[in-house]
């Protein structure tokens, strides 16, 4: 039976438990030897928690499942497949479609039989139950911990961790010190970063500060010594959605770096400073994030200024991201003018959704690019297949000798053997070819296909709200780039590349560049 493993572990299951990888594929590969079991490859996903479907081997494994790659997935434990009783039943079900056995060494559950599958579900049910278990211990003792004054990990500027407790770090405490200092005394988050920007100053991970760096640190109350925890609930799953709005807040045992006063006048400041002002400006800007600045690259960003002082008419701008976040020690504002901007995308996008030879032209353009990339993997791969086959007219040509017995059998074994292994090494280059020349970023591109699209979108475009029309231009083009120059007017778009999620398989496909006439 030509079976396929797959193994997994989680860092903290391998500290833990010390059942590594290389020990899952040992253990299955002994039984398959016993078993006379043919194993076709191994899928590893290490480091990867199976609360998450989203794991590199897993994908391919079900892909060439669908292929009929192998009879069969077999696994050390079924919570090395999932710990989730839906996603377990739902990988178990794709496989079973393919006409692929599901086993488990460890609870010896062949999947192929009522009673195994029976006894899978119950399994499954159980693995789920067990991680809960888990990593409701872990929020226990975590939140134990935070309730005792203890740090729980994690990084934060102005501290080191020792021996599970935190130590000022002087030489970053002081930049801690000056942003409150700066801040009290009446200075922005956007000031704050340009001034440390300029004077040499780096983040925890030596990065330029930003505008959420500097809030960071005026809002985060480990500063003054207390410990903050639970402050985001189930990350991996709500992200910022699950935000807690009351985060256990207890008095740390560590030394604190800012005094009481400080971080009660800058709270107090930080509070009067959240009141947000009515806006008065209703424009736009569908261009944000997809411009990118003519000197750094950096996604570039609406802006909006006053035509005069006495007037409430707005000119709309698209400046550079770093420049709006981080100050003018990391970029300039390079401004765009929207209107200019946005008339001139809109066009090309309506010239290419109208004109048929247009596109043709620029798919033509795109497709002779791919061909490029494509051909040394064609020329891999038949240069591949010829290895392989003269390999086994070699092999062959070794046996007929030995029938003959012109070749004594030790030294017919030790050549075998080595042209076997010279055979697996090439099968698995060749699979690799292929599965480079599967991939969508190869594969020409056909007229039709982004023809309809493009007419759709276009059609779709004049008849949305200004959010929407945002989101269909990301869900198309993929960046802009912007001429450099002196003046906004000087600052004109110089291309914009495209593309499509219309593949099966949800790939990204970038479609080409569209240049200007």
């Amino acid at each position: 039976m030509k079976v396929a493993l797959y193994v997994r572990v989680s860092t903290e299951e391998q500290f833990q438990e010390g059942f590594s990888i290389e020990g899952q594929i040992q253990t299955l590969t002994d039984f398959c030897k016993v078993h006379k079991h043919q194993i076709i490859d191994v899928y590893k996903d290490e480091g990867i928690s199976a609360k998450t479907m989203n794991r590199p081997a897993l994908s391919q494994l079900l892909q060439d499942a669908s292929k009929g790659m192998f009879d069969m997935v077999m696994v050390w434990k079924i919570s090395r497949l999932s710990r989730k009783q839906l996603d377990f039943l739902n990988i178990i079900e794709t496989l079973e479609k393919q006409n692929v056995a599901f086993f488990s060494l460890s609870e010896n559950i062949d999947a192929s039989t009522p009673t195994g599958k029976a006894m899978l579900q119950m399994m499954g049910s159980f693995a789920e139950l067990e991680r809960n278990q888990i990593v409701e211990n872990v929020k226990m003792g975590m939140n134990q911990r935070a309730n005792e004054g203890n740090w729980n990990g994690g990084s934060s500027l102005g501290y080191k961790s020792e021996n599970k407790q935190l130590v000022i770090v002087e030489d970053e405490a002081f930049i801690v010190r000056y942003i409150f200092n700066l801040y009290i005394n009446g200075k922005g988050y956007k000031a704050i970063a340009n001034k440390l920007n300029k004077e040499g100053y780096k983040t925890k991970r030596g990065k330029a500060f930003s505008i959420n760096s500097i809030r960071t640190v005026i809002t985060n109350p480990l500063y003054a010594g207390f410990i903050r925890f639970n402050q985001v609930e189930n990350w991996s799953e709500k992200r910022r959605q699950g935000k807690n709005e009351k985060p256990m807040i207890k008095e740390g045992k560590h030394e604190q770096i800012i005094t009481m006063d400080v971080w009660n006048k800058a709270q107090a400041m930080f509070k009067k400073k959240s009141h947000k002002p009515t806006k008065t400006f209703l424009g736009s800007f569908p261009l944000t994030g997809l411009l990118r600045c003519p000197v750094c690259g950096q996604g570039m960003i609406g802006h909006k200024a006053k035509r005069s002082n006495k007037s409430n008419e707005y000119i709309r701008y698209y400046q550079c991201g770093n420049f709006h976040y981080k100050g003018s020690s990391v970029c300039s504002s390079n401004l765009v003018l929207a209107d200019d901007a946005e008339e001139y995308v809109f066009k090309r996008l309506h010239l290419l959704s109208r004109n048929k030879q247009v596109l043709s032209n620029v798919l033509g353009k795109v497709n002779q690019e791919l061909k490029k990339h494509k051909q040394p993997l064609e020329e891999q791969l038949k240069q591949t297949e010829k290895e392989i086959k003269n390999n086994e007219k070699v092999i062959e040509l070794y046996l007929s000798n030995f029938e003959k017995k012109q070749l004594n059998s030790k030294s017919l074994l030790r050549k075998i053997e080595n042209l076997e292994k010279n055979s697996e090494t090439l099968l698995a280059r060749k699979k690799a070819i292929e599965s480079e020349l599967r991939k969508p970023s190869v594969q020409s591109i056909e007229f039709n296909d982004v023809f309809d699209v493009l007419s759709q979108i276009n059609i779709a475009l004049k008849n949305v709200s200004h959010e929407q029309q945002k989101h269909v231009l990301h869900s198309i083009i993929n960046r802009i780039t912007v001429n450099e120059g002196k003046r906004p007017k000087e600052r004109s778009i110089k291309d914009i590349e495209l593309f499509f999620d219309t593949s099966l398989e949800d790939f990204v496909l970038t479609y080409g560049t569209v240049h200007p006439d």
